[in-house]
């Protein structure tokens, strides 16, 4: 692949280590409630927008379950949570901050395409003193459709001005990895809670370990 013009970023799990927190919540929202909740649905929710996530769970617990207080009682555990671990360290995901210091360096155009609110965005990027670094950002609710539709992403390239096969999207979800399939973006895919499965390998240009292996990489292209 060629050296990007702009570097797009899933936001949970990929820049932050939130995706573990959330898992927690959900045990604890179904734990609270009596629901049966594991792995293999937590993963199914990873990257989705909270529309999409309550009529996944409408699908999964029936039309009649209470998903609109489960989901409530998730994202407050979920906020209680991210308050206790957001200001440490160790919020921010090995080598976030090395990375988006290079394409700096490199005046490569980055974005943030997230499914989470706006304001959630910009919490988190004030909070780990990250915004600077960002030049554009694309929220689940500037968008139609979310993810696993391509339209986050192909926003995110209309307002940079470059071409989707001149981006990159980094992403830790089946269904962002899907959408970068979809808008026409090279991708990888650095794995977090989800596990890598030879479906969402065929959909990748590539597998990182994490961000410090995308900026060797990238540091490779640059020469």
């Amino acid at each position: 692949m060629r050296f990007p013009s702009l570097v797009i970023f899933d936001m949970d799990g990929l820049m932050f280590d939130t995706e573990k927190l959330a898992s927690e919540a959900w045990l604890l929202s179904a734990e609270h409630y009596g629901f049966q909740m594991d792995r293999t649905i937590i993963e199914q929710f990873v990257g989705m927008t909270n529309e999409d996530i309550l009529n996944r769970m409408s699908e999964i617990y029936g039309k009649e379950a209470p998903v609109h207080e489960w989901r409530s009682y998730m994202r407050h555990s979920k906020s209680v949570l991210l308050e206790e671990h957001m200001y440490l360290p160790s919020f921010k995901k090995k080598g976030l901050e090395s990375l988006l210091a290079f394409l700096k360096s490199k005046q490569v155009n980055t974005a943030v395409a997230s499914s989470s609110e706006m304001a959630v965005i910009n919490k988190y990027l004030t909070v780990t003193n990250t915004s600077d670094y960002i030049d554009f950002r694309v929220s689940g609710d500037e968008v139609v459709n979310g993810k696993p539709n391509p339209e986050v992403f192909l926003k995110a390239c209309e307002k940079a001005d470059v071409l989707p096969a001149n981006a990159l999207v980094l992403e830790d979800s089946p269904a962002g990895l899907r959408a970068a399939k979809s808008a026409g973006i090279p991708s990888f895919f650095i794995p977090d809670t989800v596990r890598e499965t030879v479906e969402l390998r065929g959909l990748v240009t590539d597998v990182m370990t994490d961000l410090e292996e995308v900026e060797k990489y990238l540091r490779s292209l640059s020469h």
